[in-house]
């Protein structure tokens, strides 16, 4: 791992060139590090710093700023918050030592940024999602009874058969049949045919210890597999957005405070290590 004055030594640019790398989304934070002042210290990977064209980025930079393009990061303004993210982080770490749920307290609290970059970054969320799923299978299968569980009653998946006046109205705004479809623009004449019941139906986990709450969501199909009731479950009709996003409605994206604090290569590898663990082990 390398600081950022390693990182310009390295490539003989200024610290204040690192950092508008940083800003810009060029440079990406692998780990962040308390100092003994209680400030806090970058950490960058050095296989990935290798794969950067600096130079290149540096005048991609300047072009940036002549046109004001604002950069991610918000400097000074964003540092304050991130240090109140730290301070928060640290002190969750320290509080929920006292609880025997600690461990468990600290997978889900990873599991919640995860979630996050899935649906921050559509590219690699498929990987994220698969992720998500296995620790979230390991998390109620050894915690079953700390979790509420509700069934959300989602709609069902459906194929479209467009009537002639939509596939006109298709037409006229110069859409494939498929994207008005996934527009939701089709009307009660067109013919519909339920392909698979309850597609879109999730598993909601609640879990409270303490002072401490975390909910996750889960497709029914997938979850069906290890969550034994279903049918004694509580029953809510969930909420529904886009086509796009019906399946993942329920999240946000992570923020850019929380991508300097909680970088995805250390949440996922902290997710790894809680697959890895032996649930009898107090390590």
């Amino acid at each position: 791992m390398l600081t950022i004055s390693e990182v310009a030594g390295r490539f003989n640019i200024s610290n204040r060139q690192v950092h508008e790398l940083m800003d810009y989304g060029y440079l990406t934070v692998a780990q962040v590090e308390r100092k003994d002042n209680r400030g806090i210290c970058f950490l960058f990977s050095e296989k990935e710093i290798e794969t950067l064209d600096i130079p290149s980025l540096l005048a991609e930079i300047k072009e940036k700023r002549e046109r004001n393009e604002k950069p991610r990061y918000q400097g000074s303004s964003d540092l304050r918050k991130i240090i109140k993210a730290f301070n928060y982080y640290d002190r969750f770490l320290e509080e929920i030592e006292e609880y025997p749920e600690a461990e468990l307290l600290k997978a889900c609290f990873y599991l919640f940024h995860l979630n996050h970059y899935a649906k921050t970054y559509p590219e690699i969320s498929k990987s994220l999602y698969q992720l998500k799923a296995r620790v979230l299978e390991k998390v109620y299968r050894e915690n079953q009874a700390k979790f509420k569980v509700i069934y959300l009653l989602g709609a069902d998946k459906k194929k479209v058969w467009l009537c002639e006046d939509c596939k006109e109205a298709a037409h006229s705004r110069g859409l494939s049949y498929n994207r008005f479809i996934r527009e939701d623009a089709y009307c009660s004449k067109c013919y519909i045919q339920s392909v698979e019941k309850e597609y879109y139906s999730l598993l909601e986990f609640i879990l409270r210890v303490g002072d401490y709450r975390f909910i996750f969501h889960s497709p029914r199909s997938l979850a069906a597999a290890w969550v034994d009731n279903l049918p004694e479950l509580p029953c809510e009709v969930r909420r529904e957005g886009f086509y796009e996003d019906r399946m993942y409605l329920y999240g946000r994206r992570v923020t850019a405070v929380e991508e300097r604090v909680f970088p995805l290569e250390m949440i996922k590898e902290k997710l790894m290590d809680y697959l890895g663990r032996d649930p009898q082990s107090n390590d």
